[in-house]
């Protein structure tokens, strides 16, 4: 592998170790808060995101140790790098309803999946196969978990609205879902 590769590999890994350790610690606080408790596909899909961060985490470690990854101040760039806007998102989560919370998720579960998209990119590209593998399964791992908050999004802030009063609409959460999936179908191919 050309030393460019090298750095950049060791860069993009220090990136996703800083995203995951974010993804990993957020989920884990949310799946302490009640409110998630009283949605429990949503508490299974977030156990199922933190579980799979969490091993894909120590994996990336390994595969940096592996690279002469400094894990310090490498490290230290790549969580900046790659969660300054989930730590905005983040920073409040109690102070936010549970569908904002799943906003959130949403995001970060998309941001992980394109990282994982360029790492898998920059693992062909520089001929790596464990970093391949790992891209692949982590890409593969974030992208169906975005579709799965989307799913339960509706219901949640039509629950949530519900608690301030009567829905005039009570299969609005289905519409809406009929809605979002017809805007992402109608994404012209390349």
């Amino acid at each position: 592998m050309h030393t460019s590769h090298s750095d950049n590999l060791r860069q993009y890994v220090n990136d996703m170790i800083g995203l995951e350790a974010d993804i990993s610690k957020a989920i884990r606080g949310q799946l302490e808060d009640q409110r998630i408790s009283r949605h429990p596909p949503l508490a299974a899909i977030l156990g199922e995101i933190a579980t799979q961060a969490e091993s894909r985490l120590e994996r990336l470690k390994t595969l940096s140790k592996d690279e002469g990854g400094a894990l310090g101040s490498a490290l230290k760039e790549g969580v900046m790098t790659a969660t300054g806007v989930l730590a905005g998102l983040y920073g409040r989560m109690r102070e936010h309803p549970v569908s904002r919370m799943v906003r959130d998720d949403i995001v970060a579960q998309t941001t992980a999946a394109t990282s994982y998209g360029m790492l898998l990119t920059l693992a062909l590209t520089s001929g790596h196969p464990e970093c391949t593998t790992l891209a692949e399964e982590g890409l593969r791992a974030c992208a169906p978990t975005v579709t799965s908050l989307t799913r339960v999004l509706p219901g949640i802030v039509a629950a949530e609205l519900a608690e301030d009063e009567p829905s005039v609409n009570p299969a609005a959460p289905q519409v809406t879902l009929a809605a979002i999936r017809e805007a992402w179908a109608s994404a012209p191919e390349p």
